[in-house]
């Protein structure tokens, strides 16, 4: 009995040795090397802004993709608790990219730094949808199609609080640790009085919409990619 509450079931065992998943991550640490290597060859400002702290948001992104690998990894259910409160607390900070493409001037280096943003803009977003995905596909094994749903609509919303809180607050997902009160007060006054933060809000509003409507892209392209393969039918002439 204990094993049947403790440990994953059988259709838990994700192929996490695709191939395809080898792919997936050189993809992605391709777009990740891509804004760093923008920003090292430009000879005005090697790796100062905006390239610094696009690199230190990207490593920020990867942390929520390691956690969602464990957390489809694990056997024991004891873990998925821990890993998924450690997973939800990075994970703003996938989105979080796209909301940096704000920072973009015009000036002599303009199309450096458009390809920077928008590299490092796209590799969030994927970063933060594949990790939601294997979330999602864990807690569908474990406990159902509704739950896995209503747990991805409660990520997209918590997704969008922390999006607004780091970009107008400047809280990080650190000072969960180091400063947990804070973050909260400062969250609560936002939420208790959204209409008095237009832009803020209006903020939050789209972050959620496009990471779920993001997140539908990839789920509903699994359909497609799950089609079946037919081959020609070739019948000999008479």
């Amino acid at each position: 009995m204990t094993g049947e509450t403790t440990a994953a079931p059988a259709s838990n065992a994700f192929r996490l040795t695709d191939p395809r998943i080898g792919v997936l991550l050189a993809a992605l640490l391709g777009t990740t090397a891509l804004t760093a290597v923008l920003g090292i060859t430009d000879t005005a400002a090697p790796l100062s802004y905006p390239s610094r702290f696009l690199v230190w948001n990207l490593f920020l992104a990867w942390i929520p993709l390691g956690f969602a690998f464990a957390f489809v990894g694990v056997r024991r259910r004891i873990w998925l608790v821990p890993l998924g409160v450690a997973w939800l607390a990075f994970l703003p900070n996938a989105p979080y990219l796209v909301t940096d493409l704000v920072h973009l001037r015009h000036g002599y280096e303009l199309w450096r730094h458009v390809l920077q943003y928008g590299f490092a803009a796209w590799t969030g977003i994927v970063l933060g949808v594949v990790s939601m995905r294997l979330i999602h596909r864990r807690l569908t094994a474990e406990f159902g199609r509704a739950v896995g749903w209503a747990a991805m609509a409660v990520t997209v919303a918590l997704c969008a609080v922390g999006v607004v809180i780091g970009r107008f607050q400047r809280w990080n997902s650190w000072d969960l640790v180091h400063r947990p009160e804070a973050v909260v007060a400062g969250t609560f006054d936002w939420v208790r009085n959204p209409f008095s933060h237009v832009e803020s809000t209006g903020v939050g509003l789209a972050v959620a919409a496009f990471l779920a409507l993001a997140y539908l892209t990839l789920w509903a392209y699994e359909a497609v990619a799950a089609l079946p393969r037919r081959t020609p039918d070739i019948r000999p002439s008479p």
